[in-house]
């Protein structure tokens, strides 16, 4: 899985965000004292302004102190019930249609048919949870307006704030178990979907190779080939061994069990259901590094010239070598050896024939003395997810003569390796022993083949550690869908306080598609996006001229990006109270591609969940308590 932008530990992430946060709120409430002093001003004067802003300070404070959760969990039921009588049911029933064309029309003979079906419930279940949350959250105080039920309830001991909040937690427990109900649906859609078997018959489906013994051959050799009937849309290939043992190959990412069943003189083949189509694998990621052709470090290695510079690469038939250091490898975590799994781009300067593979080979080395192992020799192809296993025990054969040394970048001066005769000498090396220092431990990746290259990023690579349990990880996969409805119910609910029913459900809308564009939204602000600000982008469509033509040098062009400038510090100031809804869809990317979701990702996300509910919880109480009908 691609990560572009990877999420940092917790305590690396908490204090740059926190100051963030600050001064984004900072901002943001100065910004809206100044407009409210400015209104209370020329309302009521300069005298009585004064007074009626330490009046909303004080009243603030008083509401803050006697703070009901009773009368809050009461304004949740409110809103429950309210939503109820809106037959929000029928978000399930539209759900349970959708999953019903996507049973006919998704191909389950496609390569990847986990990832096909995952990726349609996630985003499907993420349209209609944050539209049902729009509708709810943005008509809830403006009807109660319309209906006038807002008198009722404010000429009770009820506080504004807990009206909001009430509203906030009402709305979203509905948005919760609904969001549940469709969980449970889709797992079992994606399970039932991705269920199947095969049928293998002795004599019509394999081949055998040989016309020898069995018993007279090594246990590991091949002696009959085939493939399955086909199911699904795919077939499996299927291999027998000597020892009578069976293998069914991997195709569409996933395998199956296989059974020898021996019936009088008929032998049977039973075959299990599928395998690994859904995973929630833990990976270990390690730091990168390139070496050189010369053995220098580097942080990067070499540009081909693709334009988008996520990966780095590796020249072929040199010395250039990808490296990866992990830490906190033990025997513990690994007591089988190191199971490493790679997913590495290729780059070819020549095609010569298409259907060849690259070649490469893969290292294990100790980062202290330089001992380094080739364990593996193996054929590459690009995009391909590659799985090796590095045994705890290593042959003699496989250590090189001369350890691998890195020079640093500073490092100009040349040195002789230490001589491998220093270095213990064993018929069997321990990679635990010999290769991991301290629980550090280095993988490196050489491109064999000549004139081309090997291209990683970090998360290419990685240590594959016990894996998670699926269905706990596909549930997890909805915290994201969850947490996004958190933020818009809150923004809703904030807009639903001062605008009728329509403009708030069309700024709550404006809110998520901005929250899905925020990058483009922020290259507009900070006028980094192709074509200008609003204004030199209008002016270019209105006089047809294309992007990366500079605008003639007149009065007119100046006059609009000087007005681009001073909206540019706006839009920066408006960018800072938007969500990036785009970051939450992490969750359902890990679930499609196989992934388990890291407790540290959720804790980010929920922190960044709060960041937002929590400002807009206080502005829609600021709001609703400066209303004239929140007063009487």
């Amino acid at each position: 899985m691609i990560l572009e932008h990877p999420i940092p530990p917790f305590f690396e992430w908490i204090g740059p965000a926190a100051l963030n946060w600050l001064l984004a709120v900072a901002a943001l409430t100065a910004l809206a004292l100044l407009i409210s002093f400015i209104m209370l001003l020329v309302r009521r004067g300069s005298q009585q302004g004064v007074k009626a802003m330490g009046a909303v300070i004080s009243d603030a404070w008083q509401d803050l102190r006697y703070f009901s959760w009773k009368r809050c969990g009461a304004m949740a039921l409110l809103a429950i019930r309210e939503s109820i009588r809106k037959k929000v049911v029928v978000v399930c029933v539209v759900f349970l249609v959708l999953l019903m064309f996507g049973g006919w029309f998704l191909d389950p003979g496609s390569k990847d048919p986990a990832r096909l079906c995952t990726s349609f419930v996630y985003q499907t279940t993420t349209y209609l949870v944050l539209l049902l949350a729009l509708f709810l959250s943005a008509l809830s105080l403006p009807n109660d307006f319309k209906t006038k039920t807002i008198y009722t309830i404010v000429t009770k001991p009820v506080r504004a704030s807990e009206i909001i909040l009430g509203r906030i937690l009402g709305v979203g427990a509905i948005g919760t178990v609904i969001l549940l109900m469709m969980a449970a649906c889709s797992y079992f859609f994606v399970s039932s979907t991705l269920k199947h078997t095969h049928v293998l018959n002795d004599n019509e489906d394999l081949t055998y190779v040989t016309d020898e013994d069995p018993s007279s051959l090594p246990p590991d050799t091949v002696v009959a080939k085939g493939y399955t009937r086909l199911a699904n849309g795919h077939k499996h290939m299927v291999e027998k061994y000597a020892n009578g043992t069976l293998r069914v190959l991997e195709e569409n990412k996933h395998t199956h069990a296989i059974e020898q069943v021996t019936e009088g003189d008929m032998i049977r083949y039973k075959i299990g259901p599928a395998q690994g189509a859904m995973q929630a694998k833990v990976p270990v990621y390690g730091k990168i590094k390139f070496r050189n052709a010369d053995g220098f470090e580097r942080e990067r290695g070499i540009n081909v010239g693709e334009e988008w510079e996520y990966r780095s690469y590796v020249a072929g038939a040199t010395d250039e070598a990808i490296i990866w250091t992990f830490e906190n490898v033990t025997p513990a975590k690994f007591a089988n050896g190191l199971p490493v799994e790679m997913t590495i781009s290729v780059f070819r300067t020549h095609m010569g024939n298409i259907e060849e593979t690259i070649m490469g080979a893969l290292y294990v080395r100790n980062p202290v003395t330089g001992l380094t192992a080739e364990t593996h020799v193996f054929n590459s192809e690009k995009y391909t997810t590659k799985a090796l296993h590095i045994p705890v025990e290593i042959d003699k054969s496989k250590v090189k003569n001369r350890p691998w040394l890195v020079k640093k970048t500073n490092d100009k001066a040349s040195f002789e390796a230490t001589p491998v005769a220093d270095l213990p000498q064993k018929e069997t090396y321990n990679v635990f022993e010999d290769f991991v220092v301290d629980g550090k431990v280095e993988i490196w990746l050489q491109c064999l083949d000549s004139q081309q290259y090997f291209g990683a990023a970090a998360p290419d690579l990685y240590l594959r550690s016990a894996d998670a349990n699926v269905f706990f990880n596909f549930v997890k996969g909805y915290l994201g869908v969850w947490q996004q409805m958190l933020i818009l119910i809150s923004f809703g609910v904030l807009f639903s306080s001062f605008l009728s029913g329509p403009v708030a459900m069309v700024s709550t809308f404006g809110i998520l598609v901005a929250g899905f564009c925020k990058t483009l939204f922020l290259d507009i602000a900070h006028l980094q996006a192709l074509g200008g600000g609003p204004i030199e982008s209008f002016n270019r469509l209105v006089t047809h001229e294309n992007m990366m033509v500079d605008l003639p040098n007149t009065f007119s062009t100046h006059l609009g990006q000087a007005f681009d400038h001073i909206a540019a510090g706006f839009l920066s100031i408006i960018g800072l109270a938007l969500p990036s809804f785009s970051d939450f869809n992490y969750y359902a990317d890990c679930v499609a591609n196989g992934y388990n979701i890291p407790l540290n990702a959720i804790i980010v996300h929920l922190v960044t969940t709060l960041s937002f509910v929590c400002p807009l919880f206080v502005a829609g109480y600021v709001v609703l308590r400066n209303r004239e009908a929140a007063k009487q």
